[in-house]
């Protein structure tokens, strides 16, 4: 992503989860990250599951076939199962 596109993907992005989580698609969360370097942008989303992560990708604006993001960035998708989670306590 050119540092330029940083501004528009972090507002299209936004736009996008508030229109999934109204949706009732399966999402949980979302946390984004943008980079400082003004180069990249990571999400932590958690699922309710996998098949509702597919599910929301034959959705407008998510399907990889034209995604909200074409033109500004390239996307990579992995799944990972929590296998541990550590929180400071008061």
């Amino acid at each position: 992503m050119m540092p330029s596109n940083q501004p528009e993907m972090v507002k299209r992005t936004t736009d996008e989860l508030e229109r999934a989580m109204s949706n009732s698609s399966g999402l949980i969360s979302a946390t984004f990250h943008r980079s400082l370097d003004g180069t990249r942008m990571f999400n932590y989303g958690q699922w309710e599951s996998k098949e509702a992560f597919e599910a929301i990708l034959k959705q407008p604006g998510f399907n990889p076939d034209k995604p909200y993001w074409e033109g500004l960035a390239r996307n990579e998708f992995h799944l990972y199962n929590v296998v541990h989670v550590e929180a400071k306590t008061a």
